[in-house]
């Protein structure tokens, strides 16, 4: 049986950022957040002999692995990775608008293909413990065009997917760049209060453009629940709130010594499989506003070039140590 999960508060999944490193660092603060893997091509997934590197799921629940792929055989197969490796789901990616997930027929290029996707929906769905969802554009191009999006959807979920998320703009695939597709194409959230209004029993996640936890808050309560990228991207101790906030727990996690030992402790068996940055960098923005926070950063980079484990460990330790109250 499927485990009933709350996706009140949802990470992206965001490339070169939502590593198992990160993601360890996310439960460590929040043990609610519903996390997200890196997107990952099928191809990749099962061909690679790096890919632990991206899709370590080591007590990260509860999470999901993107996927991207239109392969209804390797879509098949990467299910059946992901229930052996723990997930609680698996996405198929029809939101990246990149010229490089196009050649790979898959992404956002997806949705002029509805049918297709919905087949791939069906091939995904191996067993009855494993969520299968997607996560998808408002449409295609510059004009908006709620029919489009509303016979994608009716389309897609004859699969009988339960959870969309929503990224509430247009994808445009030809003329802008991934990054300028985050923002450049206007956010349109009523869309998906009105496809919610026609399939009540659906999950619509909402994702783009929310920028504070407390707007997320707001939304989280007009919505089934809201996905936030670059906020935690930029700050992923603003999770240490998550709990309270959203999932009524009592008090907020206090960031402490224990959260960097902890942290220190996940990451130190992986020395020299992986590089120091990648390692260390989802905790670089724990200095983020805070006062002096750019000379424990130099002091950081000085001794990550020098792979001084032991003492980055003390430097963070005591930083802290220092600022916790300004931290928390």
């Amino acid at each position: 049986m499927k485990k009933i999960i709350d996706r009140k508060f949802c990470v992206a999944p965001m490339m070169g950022y939502t590593t198992p490193y990160a993601r360890n660092l996310y439960r460590i603060l929040s043990k609610k957040t519903f996390l997200f893997s890196e997107m990952i091509a099928t191809k990749t997934l099962i061909y690679s002999k790096s890919v632990n590197s991206i899709i370590a799921n080591e007590f990260q629940n509860p999470i999901a692995l993107q996927v991207g792929g239109s392969e209804f055989d390797e879509l098949k197969l990467s299910s059946k990775i992901a229930y052996d490796l723990n997930y609680d789901e698996i996405n198929l990616n029809v939101g990246c608008p990149s010229k490089a997930v196009q050649k790979g027929s898959f992404g956002a290029c997806l949705m002029k293909d509805k049918v297709l996707v919905k087949n791939c929906l069906d091939a995904m769905q191996i067993n009855k413990e494993i969520e299968v969802s997607i996560k998808c554009r408002i449409g295609i191009g510059k004009e908006f065009n709620f029919d489009f999006f509303e016979e994608f959807i009716d389309e897609i979920l004859k699969s009988g997917i339960k959870i969309v998320y929503v990224h509430a703009r247009n994808a445009i695939l030809t003329g802008v760049s991934p990054k300028g597709n985050r923002n450049i194409p206007p956010l349109n959230y009523d869309f998906v209060s009105k496809i919610k209004s026609r399939y009540p029993n659906i999950n619509f996640i909402l994702n783009g453009g929310i920028n504070s936890m407390e707007t997320a808050l707001q939304l989280s309560k007009v919505y089934d629940g809201v996905m936030l990228g670059r906020l935690i991207q930029n700050n992923p101790f603003c999770l240490k709130n998550v709990d309270s906030m959203f999932y009524n727990q009592k008090n907020n996690y206090i960031i402490s010594e224990n959260t960097i030992k902890d942290y220190f402790n996940f990451i130190r068996p992986k020395l020299g499989k992986d590089s120091i940055y990648r390692l260390l960098s989802p905790l670089l923005n724990i200095f983020f506003g805070v006062p002096e926070g750019k000379k424990f950063k130099i002091d950081i980079h000085s001794q990550m070039q020098k792979h001084n484990f032991e003492i980055l460990e003390k430097i963070f330790l005591n930083f802290v140590k220092e600022k916790k109250v300004l931290i928390n």
